[in-house]
C-alpha cells in the first residue's frame, strides 16, 4: 500500500494510489489522547466531522453535463448576442463593481460608526505576484464570469519546488466542465477546460484537465498535501438554490420567462414590416362622372388612351402632394354635376393612410420587455442610459448617484468572492497574516463634496472616505 501524505495540521491526507484527498475528521487529535501529540494538540479545537457535500446522482462518464446537450453556456451566449440590453449591462456591471481595481493593505482600526480604517501598503513579494498574475485582468474577467454564468474558475500555479504559489489567473467559464462527482467527494476531482464544447473530450489534444481544490474546507492544507500537479482550479460560485454542481445566474430567469423572446420578436417584426410594407401615403378615389365631364368623348376612348389620361392626372397630383416643393400648396377640389340627378359630385376623394410604423407600433411592449430585462439584471435603468419606449428618460443626477451607490454597496459579496483566492495565496506563501485585499470603489458624490473624497476601498467605510 502506498504511503499517505499528511498535511501539516493533520486534518487531511493525500492518497497517491487513488489520487484522492482524505479528510481525517479529527482522527489525529482523537488518537493523541487529549492533545499530547499531533500538530495542534487539542481535540477540542479539531473538527469532529467534515462539512456535508451533497452529490447529485445519475451522471456517468468523464464529464458532468452542463445542460442536456452539455452546451448550456453556449446557448446563454447565443441569447446574449441577440439582445441589445443584456451584453452591455452585464459589461457595465463588471466595470462598476471592478471600480478602481484590487488593492491590499491593513485594517488599522475602526471609526466611531464601526467602519474599518484601511491603510494601503506596498510589499515587494505581493507587488511581484500582482504583476506576474496581472491581477487587474484576473479580477475583471472573474467578475465578468460571475455576472454572466454565476460561477468562475480561478487557476493557481505552484512553483517547481511547491513552496510558493506564483500565479493566479482565471479560465473562461464557458470553456469549463467538471468531471462527474463521486459519492463522498466534496468537489469533483477535475475541471476539463476546452474551447470546443460540447464536442470536446477529456484526453484529446485540445482539452486540459486540472485538479480541483475544495474552497469550503482548508484549501491551504489540502494544497500542501496534494501532489497531483502544479496547477489547480479553485472554483467560485454564487449560491443558486437547488443546484448541486453548476450554479445558475439569477438573470437567466429572463430567458425562461419568455420576455427575452418578446424583446427579440419586436425588432424582428418591425424589420419585416420595413422590408415588406407598401409605401402608400394616400388613397385617391375618383368618380367616373368626372372623366365624362372633363372629356366629353370619354366613352369613345380606348383603354390605352384612358390609362394615359389617368396617369397624367395622378402625376400632376403627386407633384402637388409630395416633397418639400409641395409644402404649403393648395389643392383645387373639383365638383361636377350629375346631369341626370343634378347632384354635385366630388371629382376626387383623398384619404391619408395610417402609418403603423411611424405611430410607434409595439413600443409599449418593447418598454415592458426591457423593464423585465433590467429587473432580472438587478440594474436601475437610469445607470446605463434611457429606457426604450415613448416615455424615454435617463433620470436625474440625484437618482443616478443614489442608484449607483446602492448598487455598489449591494455587491460586496461578489467582490469578496473574487478576492478569496488571494487569501489562499497569502496563507500559502507566508505573507503577513493581517494583510487584507479590497476593491477600490469610486462612489458618486454630490457637487459640493471635495473631489479628493471620491473613492473607498470596499470594507465598510463611509461613502465619503478613501484609503489613507
Amino acid at each position: 500500500m502506498k504511503q499517505l501524505l499528511f498535511s501539516s495540521a493533520g486534518h487531511l491526507a493525500y492518497s497517491p494510489g487513488t489520487g484522492s484527498i482524505v479528510r481525517l475528521n479529527g482522527a489525529f487529535s482523537a488518537a493523541a489522547g487529549g492533545g499530547s501529540a499531533g500538530s495542534s494538540g487539542n481535540a477540542a479545537t479539531q473538527d469532529g466531522a467534515a462539512p456535508s457535500s451533497p452529490v447529485e446522482k445519475g451522471q456517468s462518464g468523464d464529464v458532468a453535463l452542463w445542460g442536456e446537450a452539455n452546451d448550456f453556456p453556449q446557448q446563454v451566449l447565443k441569447s446574449l448576442e441577440s439582445n441589445t440590453i443584456l451584453p452591455s449591462v452585464l459589461e457595465w456591471k463588471t466595470r462598476a463593481v471592478y471600480g478602481g481595481g484590487v488593492v491590499y493593505g491593513r485594517v488599522t482600526g475602526f471609526d466611531k460608526a464601526g467602519n474599518e480604517l484601511f491603510e494601503r501598503v506596498r510589499l515587494p513579494d505581493v507587488e511581484a505576484f500582482f504583476r506576474r498574475s496581472n491581477i487587474p485582468r484576473y479580477a475583471y474577467e472573474g467578475l465578468q464570469n460571475l455576472f454572466t454564468f454565476g460561477q468562475s474558475y480561478p487557476e493557481l500555479i505552484l512553483s517547481l519546488n511547491r513552496q510558493k504559489l506564483t500565479t493566479l489567473t482565471t479560465q473562461d467559464t464557458a470553456f469549463c466542465r467538471y468531471s462527474v462527482p463521486k459519492a463522498g467527494q466534496a468537489v469533483p476531482e477535475l475541471v476539463h477546460i476546452s474551447a470546443n464544447w460540447p464536442e470536446a473530450k477529456p484526453g484529446d489534444e485540445f482539452t486540459t484537465s486540472v485538479p480541483v481544490l475544495d474552497p469550503y474546507y482548508e484549501p491551504v492544507e489540502a494544497l500542501k498535501a496534494d501532489t497531483r500537479g502544479f496547477k489547480y482550479v479553485y472554483p467560485l460560485a454564487l449560491p443558486s438554490p437547488g443546484k448541486a454542481l453548476y450554479q445558475l445566474a439569477s438573470w437567466n430567469s429572463i430567458r425562461r420567462s419568455g420576455w427575452l423572446d418578446v424583446a427579440q420578436a419586436i425588432p424582428e417584426f418591425k424589420a419585416a414590416m420595413f422590408r415588406n410594407q407598401l409605401s402608400i401615403k394616400y388613397l385617391i378615389e375618383t368618380d367616373e362622372r368626372y372623366w365624362k365631364w372633363k372629356y366629353p368623348d370619354w366613352d369613345t376612348k380606348v383603354t390605352e388612351q384612358r390609362r394615359q389620361i389617368i396617369g397624367d392626372e395622378l402625376a400632376d397630383f403627386e407633384k402637388t402632394m409630395t416633397g418639400a416643393a409641395g409644402a404649403g400648396k393648395s389643392i383645387l377640389s373639383v365638383s361636377v354635376q350629375d346631369p341626370r340627378t343634378g347632384e354635385s359630385v366630388s371629382a376626387f376623394k383623398v384619404t391619408a393612410i395610417d402609418d403603423k410604423v411611424k405611430s410607434g407600433l409595439h413600443i409599449e411592449d418593447s418598454q415592458e420587455a426591457s423593464s423585465h430585462i433590467y429587473t432580472s439584471l438587478s440594474v436601475d435603468p437610469t445607470l446605463v442610459g434611457i429606457s426604450p419606449g415613448k416615455g424615454m428618460g435617463a433620470g436625474s443626477g440625484s437618482d443616478k448617484r443614489i442608484a449607483f451607490n446602492n448598487f455598489i454597496s449591494t455587491h460586496r459579496f461578489h467582490q469578496d468572492l473574487i478576492l478569496e483566492p488571494l487569501y489562499l495565496v497569502r496563507d500559502y506563501n507566508g505573507w503577513p497574516a493581517e494583510l487584507e485585499f479590497r476593491f477600490l470603489n469610486p462612489l458618486a458624490q454630490t457637487a459640493d463634496v471635495s473631489k479628493s473624497n471620491t473613492s473607498t476601498a470596499t470594507g465598510g467605510q463611509s461613502d465619503d472616505a478613501e484609503p489613507a
